[in-house]
């Protein structure tokens, strides 16, 4: 007999933990963010998005499905155009997300 571990509550701990970092780095402010000499906020801000999708991804079906309201597959397509579409990333298309999706799917998945 086999039981399947649920790593529900691991994977929603990590999008909060995510979602965290993405707040430390709007706090750090627009300017920061969107400074041409050094991307680093931005390449991050990437990282931290596509590392989102993929816990949101593993999230269990039957949950996804109890959550009707979050934008899915808005999250799956964000992560597609950043993993395979780098070199024409819209930065200001990720601070939009990191400043405005993020908090609310905290709030909508009930975890914020």
């Amino acid at each position: 007999m086999t039981h399947e571990f649920d790593r529900t509550d691991a994977l929603l701990a990590d999008i909060r933990d995510l979602v965290r970092h993405a707040n430390l780095i709007t706090a750090r402010g627009r300017d920061v963010f969107f400074d041409r000499a050094d991307r680093t906020q931005q390449l991050a801000a990437k990282a931290i998005v596509i590392d989102l999708q993929t816990a949101v991804e593993r999230l269990p079906e039957g949950y996804r499905d109890r959550h009707p309201h979050v934008a899915w597959a808005e999250l799956r397509a964000m992560r597609k155009y950043l993993a395979h579409d780098y070199a024409n990333t819209d930065y200001q298309i990720v601070w939009n997300a990191l400043v405005t999706d993020f908090p609310r799917l905290l709030v909508q998945l009930g975890i914020a």
